[in-house]
């Protein structure tokens, strides 16, 4: 068990020289003039170079200052294809900007939401889409070709504490929570960090969905180190021969995976992830059994990473060993580097082997929630060591274990993860009781590792007549979803008043319960 002044070491990851100070279109130019003809991204036949995508970038960068768009402007980005995607973004940042993916499973109606509350400027689309949106729509090809003009307002560098991107994640009160992370928090993450090394020779799949902040490990861990991103399609990740094929057409040798996709191909076909250099999985709980498996077919590195996107993507990780898996649960490892992490319970650290309240810090730390100063304040704490130090309190209860490591523990409040996205079961509540026909509403989560699910449970004088599915998509986005929605007169409470969550399991057969197909095939695999 380590002491006190060990722990002390063990907060701090090792402290690594990177350029903190670049921005990242800096980074990917410095690239492009190293390597031009090298391949930056690679998707659905398309394939840009890293002078093809640099110049498409800043044509496409200069058309949005033509269209008014100026340094500390939000730019949401509703192109779904991926090519035109990263030219985007890229755009959106040498324009001084910052950019906001818009997920297109999302319902419309989330994504307006996301677009206003943001406040951003324009909707970059393609020609052919119209998002609806109440603020200016940009075509990105006419914008891209507006940028060629002598006319056209200059670049500007901008500043590495700028924002980069707003990504939202699920609120407790029913309002999702905008996070504006900055480039040097981004560039914390891939460049020259001790978890993973990658450079102009690796090949990174990028299948995360746009909202979802794996992506910014897939995206920017390939563009700020001379690499190659290649799109990979959902099929292709979820079906094991599939998945093994493209790894092997494409010479992939960095993998992410939630450790629901990873758990199925672990059981369906453990060497499927064979010839891959590293496999990280994150945000879930990873089964110790299934990378036992991986790696006893043969397969690659396997990392446990572990972060909140408060604090970009990835803030502590354990490279898997034998040793790990046969523990029989897996820590989430150590802080990586230029991170730090404390386990505080009212703010004192705890000692080693005691429960507390996980914390961040470090340059990966984002600015805080967008427009929300006050949520900002709550969780965005100075360090009772060093007030010049900010700490992000996760609501991830954790401990020091007796090989320097961290143990989760589950959290704090109503929060759940299904299928690597955070949802705050507040939220979808919210939504339940938006419906005319409902009184009061609780979800809960059953099932246990990659076999959860939402489960919905409302008081209602209208059994049976309610389409509660179709209403809920209208604001929900399909991971929130509940598998059924169950109807009863009212909701059990405890003898003070409050819902009576242990006992609505016994309620799941009750009238008027709806069990509705997978929504997606991810969700058939579960």
């Amino acid at each position: 068990m380590p002491s006190n002044r060990e722990l002390t070491e063990l907060e701090h990851g090792e402290q690594r020289h990177y350029p903190r100070d670049d921005t990242l279109p800096a980074q990917v130019a410095a690239w492009a003039r190293r390597t031009p003809h090298a391949r930056a991204v690679v998707a659905s036949g398309d394939t840009l170079t890293y002078g093809q995508l640099l110049d498409r970038a800043t044509r496409l960068g200069r058309g949005l200052r033509a269209r008014g768009v100026a340094p500390g402007d939000v730019v949401a980005v509703q192109e779904g294809r991926t090519t035109e995607r990263i030219v985007a973004y890229l755009a959106i940042l040498l324009a001084g900007a910052g950019y906001l993916p818009l997920d297109e499973l999302n319902p419309p109606e989330r994504n307006a939401f996301f677009v206003a509350d943001s406040d951003a400027v324009a909707v970059l689309v393609a020609g052919d889409q119209a998002p609806g949106a109440a603020v200016q729509v940009v075509d990105a090809g006419a914008a891209e070709r507006m940028g060629d003009a002598a006319s056209a307002p200059p670049l500007l560098p901008g500043s590495a504490t700028d924002t980069a991107y707003v990504m939202y994640t699920s609120g407790s009160t029913g309002r999702p929570k905008g996070i504006a992370v900055t480039h040097r928090a981004i560039t914390r993450l891939v460049v020259n960090t001790d978890y993973v090394h990658l450079g102009p020779d690796d090949v990174v799949a990028h299948g995360s969905n746009a909202g979802f902040d794996a992506s910014t490990f897939e995206i920017w861990g390939a563009l700020l180190n001379g690499a190659t991103l290649v799109g990979l399609d959902t099929d292709d990740m979820l079906v094991h021969q599939q998945l093994t094929h493209f790894l092997a057409e494409h010479s992939v040798s960095v993998l992410f995976l939630t450790p629901a996709v990873f758990h199925a191909h672990a059981d369906e076909a453990p060497a499927a992830l064979n010839g891959i250099g590293t496999v990280l999985v994150g945000g879930d709980v990873l089964d110790p059994g299934a990378v036992g498996a991986v790696l006893g077919a043969g397969g690659p590195r396997v990392l446990n990473m572990y972060g909140p996107t408060e604090a970009t993507t990835f803030s502590t990780g354990l490279d898997v060993q034998p040793r790990h898996v046969a523990g029989g649960r897996l820590s989430i490892g150590r802080p990586v580097a230029n991170t730090q992490v404390a386990i505080l319970v009212d703010g004192d650290r705890v000692a080693p082997g005691e429960v507390g309240e996980l914390h961040i810090g470090g340059d990966g730390l984002a600015r805080g929630y967008v427009g929300r100063d006050e949520l900002t304040a709550e969780r965005f704490v100075p360090d009772p060591l060093d007030a010049r130090r900010m700490l992000y309190r996760t609501g991830d209860l954790a401990r020091w274990g007796e090989d320097g490591t961290i143990g989760f523990l589950g959290r704090m409040d109503d929060q759940v993860k299904l299928r690597g996205f955070r949802v705050e079961l507040g939220e979808v509540e919210a939504a339940l009781r938006a419906h005319p026909g409902v009184a009061d509403a609780c979800v809960v989560v059953q099932g246990n590792g990659a076999h959860q699910r939402l489960v919905g449970y409302v008081a209602t004088r209208r059994t049976g007549a309610a389409d509660y599915q179709e209403f809920l998509a209208r604001s929900l986005p399909p991971f929130m979803l509940p598998s059924q929605v169950v109807e009863l007169g009212s909701l059990p409470r405890t003898s003070n008043g409050k819902i009576d969550r242990t006992s609505l399991t016994g309620a799941q057969d009750g009238p008027g319960g709806t069990t509705p197909p997978p929504r997606s095939s991810e969700e058939a695999m579960l």
